[in-house]
């Protein structure tokens, strides 16, 4: 049974901007300035992730238009490569994809919401971050349409208040001094093998911040004209995002001098204080819990459609299949997975993991754009040139950030590989059990 067509372009690439707007871009050049030495090369870090996620968004058109119905990568590997790829990227989804991340950006939501200078004694850890959990997920499971509208409202809030940060700085460019200075005087040469290992670091944390951007082909069987529609919120919607990246950037790494952010996660609370004062720094933390709030509201608007589709297809339990009460079901299951993992010891250890698995999944996914369709669902035809380069391009350079963060962080490939074992696994019980509920 097909569900409604019941969201639009704006919502769409409401959900898009949502997802891939959370805390990283408020946080992650303080990092970056500290390992590349000057505000230029962080822009340019900023820039290189910027135009990788832009050739997913498109490679990702390509995959909604030629498969235009939910799943995700579940749905592109299952149908492009083999039935066991594709419940691998769905087991992954599940654990890591969005009840991961959910579980982080609310965690991220109660930190500035609820800062610990000001929280009494009686506080119950975690406690804002699960209700924003619960609020969210029961509303997309019983009020969708209401819900969504709420989200499309706090994303226009959220930019609101980063667009009047960008105005007042705008404002200020000749009459203040703004700070371009490299951190110290004898930088490495652009070309030379410190600098590019630098800059691919900072791009391995910088990608994270754009993570997201493949949001709305999760919910493409309730598009109107998802074909046409879906492709054009990814394109949109990222480069909406990445337009308001660097514009963030350039203000946050040149509004005090470079040796007062290296290394400080706190940045655009640092920059906006300069440009601002203290109503500034107090917008701008609103702009950021605004923005893993609706964070959370995305990815549980656009998770449990993946197990709708893997439950049609019998690898997941019949009780979630697509039907007038399935995405419900769905939904209260990714919020008590999400609400249970907030309550986890150090979650914020998992960070490495969940980018690792996230983008192997995602650039394998990306992969199958330059694989004839296959499959009675397919509706297009070979994919243009300028998607196959965009695919290629993105595909090589996931790979390449995760090699790098694999390479420093070995735990989190040995992680991955367990993930993946544990979806073997699974794999080979759902199957069978799928297989004698058909011959019986």
């Amino acid at each position: 049974m097909k569900p409604d067509a019941r969201f639009g372009l704006t919502t769409l690439t409401c959900v898009v901007i949502a997802s891939m707007i959370g805390s990283g871009v408020f946080t992650t050049s303080g990092f970056s300035i500290a390992a590349l030495g000057s505000a230029e090369r962080v822009l340019v870090a900023w820039c290189i992730g910027g135009v990788v996620a832009i050739c997913g968004a498109i490679a990702y058109g390509e995959l909604a238009r030629r498969l235009p119905v939910s799943g995700g990568e579940y749905l592109y590997l299952s149908r492009q490569l083999h039935p066991f790829a594709g419940f691998l990227a769905g087991w992954i989804s599940l654990t890591a994809g969005f009840s991961g991340a959910i579980a982080m950006a609310a965690i991220t939501f109660e930190a500035y919401a609820v800062p610990e200078s000001i929280r009494p004694a009686w506080f119950l850890p975690n406690s804002v971050a699960v209700a924003s959990i619960l609020i969210f997920g029961f509303g997309h499971a019983f009020l969708v349409r209401l819900f969504a509208a709420i989200q499309n409202a706090v994303v226009g809030i959220k930019l609101i208040a980063l667009t009047t940060f960008l105005i007042a700085a705008a404002t200020q460019i000749s009459s203040r001094q703004w700070y371009w200075a490299p951190l110290e005087d004898n930088l490495p040469p652009v070309w030379s093998m410190a600098t590019f290992t630098a800059m691919a670091g900072s791009v391995m944390w910088i990608s994270l911040s754009y993570a997201g951007f493949n949001a709305a082909v999760y919910i493409a069987s309730e598009v109107k004209n998802p074909e046409v529609t879906v492709p054009r919120s990814l394109w949109l919607g990222t480069i909406l995002v990445t337009v308001l990246y660097l514009s963030l950037n350039a203000v946050f790494v040149s509004a005090v001098p470079a040796s007062e952010l290296a290394g400080k996660p706190e940045i655009a609370a640092i920059a906006a204080k300069a440009v601002g004062g203290d109503s500034m720094e107090l917008l701008i933390r609103c702009a950021i819990g605004l923005g893993t709030l609706s964070s959370v509201a995305g990815m549980i608007m656009t998770g449990p459609r993946v197990f709708s589709r893997m439950a049609d297809d019998g690898v997941f339990p019949a009780m979630f299949r697509t039907g007038p009460n399935s995405i419900s079901r769905t939904v209260l299951l990714q919020t008590v997975i999400a609400a249970s993992l907030v309550m986890v010891s150090n979650l914020s250890e998992l960070l490495g993991y969940l980018s690792t698995t996230l983008a192997l999944s995602s650039a394998v996914a990306v992969f199958t754009v330059l694989l004839p369709a296959r499959g009675s669902e397919s509706t297009s035809s070979a994919p243009s040139w300028l998607v196959k380069i965009c695919a290629i391009t993105y595909v090589a350079a996931t790979f390449l950030i995760a090699g790098l963060m694999a390479k420093n962080e070995p735990a989190d490939l040995k992680a991955t590989g367990i993930t993946l074992l544990l979806g073997g696994i699974l794999w080979l019980f759902s199957r069978g059990r799928f297989l004698s509920e058909n011959k019986g």
